[in-house]
């Protein structure tokens, strides 16, 4: 990204500024269906913002939360929910309603949907059958999109962001696209646009 500024004097886009004080909020206000941007500047930014969706899918929404992680490893992700939250890791995943994935796992093209589809798109699909017959309310997913910069794969991740919406609102998914905002900055302005347009909420993690 060139700067925070530079986003803010254009019309194209769409971003709004989320700090610590207000970023519960900005999570409540989204529904089922919604695809949602978010660029955060560090760690601890992101680990904030996918412990407060987790207890908001899981407490508050009676939903099923999947985390993607690209800078953390899966473990850790694990013990940051447990330490700074006190949520019942063990607990959740044992019955379905909590998934921590690795990014690169999850956004590998499927073999079985010869390519067509990533992992995680299968998985969402396979857990929506679950959710209806566990009386959830729908699935949330906050996924780190570092493995597709990382493995130089900026034309499937284009067309992964186009594809999500058709997906998430049959399937009554709440979803978070998040990028590093060094990796965000890695891309054209002109791609940049082409996935905030595809959003309907763009959050800055402050």
């Amino acid at each position: 990204m060139k700067n925070q500024d530079s986003y803010s004097d254009s019309n194209a886009y769409r971003l709004v500024n989320a700090d610590p004080a207000t970023i519960l909020e900005h999570i409540k206000n989204t529904n089922y269906g919604d695809h949602n941007l978010v660029i955060y500047p560090g760690l601890e930014q992101f680990e904030e913002f996918y412990i407060e969706c987790c207890k908001d899918s899981i407490l508050d929404r009676n939903g099923i939360f999947i985390v993607v992680t690209h800078y953390q490893h899966v473990s850790s992700v694990r013990k940051k929910m447990n330490l700074l939250a006190g949520i019942d890791t063990a607990r959740y995943e044992n019955d379905g309603t909590l998934i921590i994935l690795d990014s690169e796992m999850a956004y590998q093209p499927s073999v079985e949907q010869n390519g067509r589809h990533n992992i995680i798109s299968v998985l969402t699909s396979l857990l929506t059958k679950y959710s209806q017959e566990h009386d959830k309310k729908g699935i949330t997913v906050v996924g780190d999109l570092g493995t597709f910069f990382l493995k130089k794969r900026i034309a499937d991740l284009i067309s992964h962001e186009l594809s999500v919406l058709s997906r998430i609102i049959a399937n009554n998914i709440r979803c978070f696209c998040c990028y590093h905002k060094d990796d965000f900055s890695v891309l054209q302005e002109e791609q940049r646009k082409r996935i905030i347009r595809h959003h309907l909420n763009n959050l800055i993690l402050a």
